[in-house]
């Protein structure tokens, strides 16, 4: 996946490394990784989707789809969600690392 205007915030190199050692074809690594990153994506963004007013949604997602590697979508999170928005951003993404991790491992 893209840089994703989260990306500094969330640290996958666990699961990413789990990943790359599996004894698996190339291309399912492949889809693994897309996967952690496609429920990563999700989750985040239903967070704030949560947090942002409903009137701010639109914009919002319209500013994710084009420019998902925008820092000013973070900008815009601050403004019209709370000043500490990346906070909130890194405890859901150390959640959802942290059930991916619970099912990848034995």
């Amino acid at each position: 996946m893209p840089i994703i205007f989260y990306d500094h915030l969330i640290s996958k190199t666990e699961i990413q490394v789990l990943i790359d050692e599996l004894e698996e074809a190339e291309n399912l690594r492949h889809k693994l990784h897309q996967l952690v990153d496609d429920v990563i994506y999700q989750g985040i963004i239903h967070l704030l989707l949560q947090k942002l007013d409903e009137k701010k949604h639109q914009i919002f997602l319209e500013m994710v789809h084009e420019r998902p590697y925008d820092t000013e979508i973070i900008l815009f999170l601050r403004e019209h969600t709370h000043p500490d928005i990346e906070d909130d951003i890194k405890r859901e993404g150390e959640k959802l690392l942290g059930a991916i991790l619970k099912d990848m491992l034995p």
